[in-house]
């Protein structure tokens, strides 16, 4: 069996080395390496420059190490040949703008434009291939730079604004080479080379909170973003209302308000799920911790303690609507005792989402039952406490925004308002009021487990995608079909699920929030 690297500490990076001064009469030219293959490159104009002196439109390309997590390209060029790479590749959208002005709201964002009746912006050669690089885009800092791309260079390699370009024949090999959580390091030519880090050492040593305290009493209330690291969309929502209340744009009229964009920096950093495993699973304090998610918990858990109400974002790696996870009906059972199930559907509702979801404790009780029949050993039902579960253990109450899929263009802003509308709810802000539109609300009653690493559902699900009573949903690895045992829905699907481990859960329609 091979040893998991996350185990002992370690995990090769994969990294793109850029290096710029070969010719001291032609300063933004450079080359490009990874691994065995280098090929000519260009930065920006004005050569580079330290990371803290960059500033918004000073032709400078940022000296450092900066992640690269997703690209663009244009279908009409390439076909569907990126889809298939390692790195997440997405199809170009026909009108888009990346915000280059400092006192915008969205600065340093991509924007997708709604407005058919502008020239669709396909066919720009320079941009027929296209990744975001990972420059002043967590918590942005105003003029300090945007729209830093690799993408293609004329043919005369000149200097850019600050993107770093390769010849446009070269754009797909580019595309081939890039991996998942992989880095650009960008330095002088006789910078130093040193091997990448490894993972602990590089991982962060801090958790950044910004807090505003309100000068009339009121609840206190947590936003979270990045529990899971490759799930961007809560980091950026939160990013844009920190700015809005540092500018006086927004202002906290009561309580307690503290925003975490990056929980798990580690796993962000690497654009990865988890750091050395999920946090949102088991979550507790660690008296003796053993990996990121255990030291990141024991800041974690106090902090979600010190509140009444979270609010946590998230999103998901298939397609679907966006919805919200709330917790049980008040009770005074042993698995999930509860006692704010009327304010936390009410915070729900207000979020204006088109779906909520609960149940999820006891079925995952369920899926630790049916797994601890099969043999599996250290069961608990622990195993299903996130955030959220264990501000309900501490006496508060969340709710979960699942914003959509990873990558999608309105993710970050259905975070951003259903914060905005559960602030408002709360009475800690005041906000215009959307029309509230009546939910769909499923319940999570029932799960399906692989038996053998081959059983597979029959296709990737969308997120709360219906299904009627016997329809194949999928198929063990002996040919049985796996049927829909009643009209529902299905979530959480996964199409690589190891022997006794979900392969989905099962919902029905609930009478909840009518």
């Amino acid at each position: 069996m091979n040893q998991n690297p996350f185990m002992v500490g370690t995990l090769e990076q994969k990294t793109i080395v850029v290096r710029v001064g070969h010719d001291p009469g032609a300063a933004h030219i450079g080359t490009l390496t990874i691994d065995d293959w280098t090929v000519k490159c260009a930065v920006g104009r004005g050569g580079l420059v330290e990371p803290q002196h960059k500033r918004e439109g000073d032709g400078k390309t940022p000296i450092g190490r900066y992640p690269l997590r997703y690209g663009f390209y244009d279908p009409d060029v390439f076909g569907d040949a990126p889809r298939g790479f390692d790195f997440p590749f997405l199809p170009k959208p026909p009108n888009y703008r990346w915000i280059e002005d400092p006192g915008s709201a969205f600065y340093n964002k991509l924007v997708f434009e709604t407005d058919e009746t502008q020239p669709s912006r396909r066919g720009e050669s320079l941009f027929d291939l296209f990744i975001p690089v990972g420059w002043n885009d967590s918590l942005t800092m105003a003029a300090g730079g945007s729209a830093i791309f690799m993408h293609a260079a004329r043919p005369d390699y000149s200097g850019t604004a600050g993107c770093v370009v390769v010849a446009h024949e070269d754009l797909l090999e580019l595309g081939r080479r890039l991996r998942p959580g992989m880095y650009i390091d960008i330095a002088p030519v006789d910078h130093e080379a040193k091997a990448p880090a490894p993972l602990v050492a590089a991982a962060p040593q801090a958790i950044e909170s910004v807090t505003f305290h309100g000068l009339r009493p009121g609840p206190r209330v947590i936003v979270t973003g990045a529990v899971h690291g490759n799930e961007p969309a809560g980091p950026y929502a939160i990013a844009r209302l920190i700015a809005e209340f540092r500018s006086g744009a927004r202002l906290l009229e009561r309580g307690t308000l503290t925003f975490v964009p990056l929980v798990n920096g580690l796993a962000f950093r690497q654009n990865t799920r988890a750091g050395h495993r999920n946090l949102n699973r088991n979550l507790s304090e660690s008296p003796i911790p053993r990996d990121n998610e255990d030291r990141v918990a024991n800041v974690l858990c106090p902090l979600l303690r010190a509140h009444d109400v979270l609010i946590d974002l998230h999103s998901f790696n298939g397609e679907g609507e966006a919805f919200a996870l709330i917790g049980p009906q008040d009770n005074t059972g042993a698995l999930e005792p509860f006692a704010y199930a009327d304010a936390e559907a009410a915070l729900a509702k207000a979020m204006n989402l088109p779906l909520v979801v609960h149940g999820w404790l006891a079925a995952h009780e369920k899926a630790q039952g049916q797994k601890q029949a099969a043999g599996v050993n250290g069961i608990s039902s622990l195993q299903g406490v996130g955030t959220t579960e264990y501000m309900r253990f501490s006496g508060g109450y969340g709710v979960t925004v699942e914003c959509g899929q990873h990558l999608a263009p309105d993710a970050q802003l259905i975070g951003y308002e259903c914060v905005v509308n559960g602030l408002a709810h709360l009475g800690v802000i005041t906000a215009a009021s959307p029309a509230i539109r009546k939910p769909r609300v499923l319940e999570i009653v029932d799960v399906i487990l692989a038996a053998h690493e081959d059983d597979r559902l029959v296709r990737p699900f969308k997120a709360c995608e219906a299904v009627t009573e016997g329809e194949v949903i999928g198929r063990r690895a002996d040919g049985t079909d796996i049927l829909a045992p009643y009209d529902g829905a299905v979530i959480f699907a996964s199409m690589n699920a190891e022997a006794n481990h979900e392969l989905c859960y099962l919902c029905t329609p609930s009478s909840r929030l009518g």
